[in-house]
């Protein structure tokens, strides 16, 4: 970077950073930017850590979502000083700092997480890129599927197995309408948000297929307490599978433009009984792994037509998640491919100050 640029991260996990010539330095840890104090403690760390390397700030990185109190922040920072704002994309800043982080410019990249204001407005989470020289191209995504509620439904995650439900055209027992806490008169409700559009955003998020899962398997809660919990107790709920099984959780893909997405419906179209669900939960979790991963493995299959490259970042919080990085590095082996992962910084969100300031010095060198 021939300038020195302050990137301030996200919205969880925030970490910031400063980079400048070959070198990016991130903060401590700062963490998620729900209270006052979190975020007085950022912009403490925005104004001392520059100093502290003797750095005077020439730009500023933020994410592409405004609505992030570390997006805000950074924009009240540039217009003090009159600098210029370099806007992210969440995803591309994630596929950047793991390629960086293994010396590379250039690569394949998946990015699974819960949620990132993508370029098209709306809620991306399970994308790959093919990043050419810092340049990042959408090649593979999920199907979206409405969050009825917004917000509410990533923290009452029992709104989003209903919305994948109605948008597969399933039908609804009065057994798994028990089994996964949803009352008719919510059922009522969320069936006419869905279908009028009315604080229904549409989302990719793997996250979020993690969650919907997890209700229906029964190990979700009906009001998460952190993030990520359905999915961290639905890998629990696989770990317990003890037995090779010949369940299956079904997907389906098309291509539409060179882009491909993959679409969870079938599964949620055709379910077992509730249960079969409850009696063999760890086997079906186990078995959504497999998928998942199995999906992950086509989407770098179809990316390698048009992009060749040889190595795959693999980047976001679902990497989190021992059972699907483990079983991704190693299909991405059998390909005879390099899967590349985060040894440095953190696969999930505080990875992504370090890919914000990198990709402000690819766009200043584009300029």
């Amino acid at each position: 970077l021939s300038r020195t640029v302050l990137a301030m991260g996200a919205e969880i996990k925030n970490t910031l950073a400063v980079g400048y010539g070959n070198e990016v330095v991130l903060s401590p840890h700062i963490g998620d930017l729900e209270t006052p104090e979190a975020t007085a403690h950022m912009a403490l760390v925005a104004k001392t850590l520059p100093g502290f390397l003797a750095k005077e700030v020439e730009a500023v990185a933020v994410d592409l979502n405004p609505d992030m109190h570390s997006s805000a922040a950074g924009r009240r920072i540039a217009e003090e000083k009159g600098l210029p704002v370099v806007e992210v994309q969440h995803h591309e800043a994630h596929a950047l700092a793991c390629l960086a982080e293994n010396g590379l410019r250039s690569g394949l990249a998946l990015t699974f997480d819960g949620t990132g204001l993508g370029s098209d407005g709306t809620i991306w989470g399970a994308e790959l890129f093919a990043v050419d020289d810092g340049h990042c191209t959408r090649v593979a995504t999920f199907r979206p599927a409405p969050l009825p509620g917004g917000d509410r439904a990533v923290r009452q995650p029992r709104r989003q197995l209903f919305a994948r439900l109605v948008q597969a055209g399933a039908s609804f027992s009065s057994s798994l309408l028990a089994k996964t806490g949803i009352t008719e008169e919510e059922a009522a409700v969320w069936k006419q948000q869905i279908d009028r559009k009315l604080n229904c955003p549409i989302s990719s998020g793997a996250g979020r297929l993690f969650d919907s899962v997890a209700v229906l398997l029964g190990c979700a809660p009906a009001q998460t307490t952190y993030e990520g919990q359905p999915a961290i107790r639905l890998e629990a709920l696989a770990r317990k599978s003890l037995r090779a099984s010949d369940f299956e959780v079904p997907f389906t893909s098309s291509e539409n433009g060179g882009m491909l997405e993959i679409d969870w419906s079938p599964f949620f179209a055709d379910l077992p009984s509730a249960e079969d669900l409850e009696t063999s939960a760890p086997e079906y979790a186990a078995a959504f792994h497999r998928a998942f991963t199995d999906a992950a493995i086509k989407m770098i299959e179809h990316a390698r037509k048009t992009h060749p490259f040889r190595n795959v970042a693999l980047s976001g919080g679902v990497m989190m998640n021992r059972i699907i990085h483990a079983d991704l590095a190693a299909r991405i082996e059998e390909m005879e491919l390099l899967p590349l992962t985060h040894t440095h910084v953190p696969p999930n969100d505080g990875c992504i100050a370090l890919g914000q300031a990198i990709a402000a010095g690819y766009l200043e060198r584009d300029t």
